[in-house]
């Protein structure tokens, strides 16, 4: 059994990596509004409270006034991992909220934000996955007999909850800049059953029970900037610094026995850090109608000193630095309705023979549509759905076996913002 020690790490390892949703980077994410969901690129938009999270500096370009929206996303998630042909999927969906309030007046403003910033969802693969078929075909290559398959199953979830607080000041019409400072509260679950016995020794039986909880938080920055050199043109700016996460945790199940030895510890800590962004943006009014949007954003993944669960460092050729680049347009089509049409392509930064089987961090292609309906003067109503284009990604295991890793999400967000003037 020893080799099973060795290959159950990769089970226990699902959830030590990245998080759930399906914009940004191999662990931030990054689609935090309705508004978002509707065009997918805000680096530089100055419309709508959200830019507390996208453009904070651009917040001076909005009217005097004190703003609340708040966002919901419901995201069906269908996962798939292939292994020789035979389908292992999951279609667990998931509900994000998203809240954001500016506070507004002539030269200076406050902001504060809600949103998801790493996990937010859960995966449950009810008869298991790439990870426990390679586990389990390590233990057979180990003990031969135990070629039945009683009970295979993963179940992870994950929030990385952020609170960020902060102010902006505008030096002229051209210029603004923001200062913050972010709070994120990071929980996570695992659990996985392998359940295996055999048909040629009854008696032949192995059962490896894993569940546990962790749980972390940590500091980081904000800073913005915002360039407006025309009221057709602008630019936006912010980087997000890195912020330190380790994780505490809580075992309640350890059939194996071999989590102290991966640094799981009942009560003690092991470290994994979100990673920095820089993101940039630009708008251009093309007439009084239309206006374009293009985004560029940066996830700093090797900055972030990534570490499995035994605590070892990854190999930078495993998590390089991943990106976003996008443009939508956002078209007024009456004096109280406009529509939005965006378009994203993410790059991870992670190779398949490094993906995690629960999140396969695959490249991707995004279409976003929107709707934004003024009801009154002070209330607005975002409407906004979208599909993203996952490019499979195919590799061999140890084993032999091919293993190819999908997947599809059709999300769907609606938002209202109302300006108490």
């Amino acid at each position: 059994m020893g080799e099973f020690r060795i290959l159950f790490i990769v089970l226990l390892s699902l959830f030590m990596g990245p998080s759930l949703l399906w914009a940004g980077g191999a662990d931030n994410k990054t689609n935090w509004s309705a508004e978002y969901v509707g065009i997918l690129n805000r680096n530089a938009a100055t419309d709508a409270a959200d830019i507390a999270m996208y453009n904070p500096a651009g917040v001076m370009k909005m009217e005097n006034g004190f703003y609340g929206n708040l966002s919901v996303h419901y995201l069906p998630k269908d996962y798939n991992n292939k292994i020789d042909g035979i389908d292992f999927d999951q279609d667990d969906p998931s509900v994000v909220p998203g809240l954001f309030a500016v506070y507004k007046q002539k030269s200076w403003a406050g902001f504060f934000a809600v949103s998801n910033v790493v996990g937010g969802g859960k995966v449950d693969f009810k008869q298991g996955n790439a990870t426990t078929n390679f586990v389990k075909s390590g233990v057979r290559a180990s003990v031969p007999i135990l070629n039945l398959v009683n009970q295979e199953y993963l179940k992870a979830e994950a929030t990385g909850m952020a609170y960020t607080l902060g102010g902006a000041y505008k030096f002229n019409d051209i210029w603004s800049v923001a200062l913050g400072v972010r709070y994120v509260k990071s929980d996570r679950e695992m659990e996985g059953i392998i359940s295996l016995g055999s048909s040629i020794v009854p008696a032949a039986t192995y059962i490896a029970d894993v569940k546990f909880e962790e749980e972390a938080d940590g500091l980081g920055g904000v800073i913005g900037i915002n360039f407006s050199p025309s009221d057709r043109l602008n630019f936006g700016l912010h980087y997000d610094t890195k912020v330190t996460l380790d994780y505490k945790a809580d075992v309640e199940r350890d059939t194996t026995g071999i989590l102290p030895g991966l640094g799981v510890v009942d009560g003690a800590e092991r470290n994994r850090n979100l990673p920095a962004v820089l993101a940039a943006g630009a708008s251009y009014k093309v007439t009084p109608k239309i206006r374009i949007e293009t985004n560029a954003t940066l996830y700093l993944n090797n900055d972030a000193n990534f570490k499995d669960i035994a605590g070892t460092s990854r190999d930078e050729s495993a998590v390089g630095i991943g990106y976003d680049i996008g443009i939508g347009v956002d078209y007024t089509l009456t004096d109280s309705l406009n529509a939005t049409l965006g378009y994203l392509y993410t790059k991870t930064g992670v190779d398949a023979k490094d993906m995690t089987p629960e999140l396969p961090e695959l490249n991707a292609n995004t279409l976003g549509a929107g709707l934004k309906y003024k009801a009154t003067d002070q209330l607005n109503l975002m409407f906004s759905l979208g599909h993203v284009f996952y490019q499979d990604a195919s590799f061999v295991n140890r084993f032999s076996q091919s293993i190819t890793y999908e997947k599809k999400i059709t999300f769907f967000g609606v938002g209202v913002e109302y300006n108490f003037f």
